[in-house]
């Protein structure tokens, strides 16, 4: 649904990532190819964000603003699927 501050992006993306995009969809990860894509630009941007030269209290500011969006979720468990992710993105990214 669309809100107030939102605006529509067109993008071209290869099959290979629609499909796999697609496929979280059908699994249920998320509910629409559009929030994975706002998924995927805020966690690059986090990224990007924070490897950067920051100061704490930017950094604190862009965790707190992250945290304000996410669903609440314990930092035990948070940090595994981080470290699974990790390993999966490995796998992936060589197959690029």
């Amino acid at each position: 649904m669309k809100t107030i501050n939102e605006n529509r992006l067109t993008i071209r993306l290869p099959k290979a990532l629609i499909k796999s995009i697609d496929e979280l969809v059908e699994e249920g990860e998320f509910t629409s190819r559009s929030e994975f894509v706002r998924y995927a630009i805020r966690e690059a941007l986090v990224n990007i964000i924070l490897t950067k030269r920051i100061t704490k209290e930017e950094a604190r500011r862009v965790w707190r603003e992250y945290k304000a969006r996410a669903k609440e979720v314990p930092e035990e468990e948070i940090e595994e699927v981080l470290r699974e992710v990790d390993e999966e993105w490995k796998k992936w990214s060589q197959r690029l």
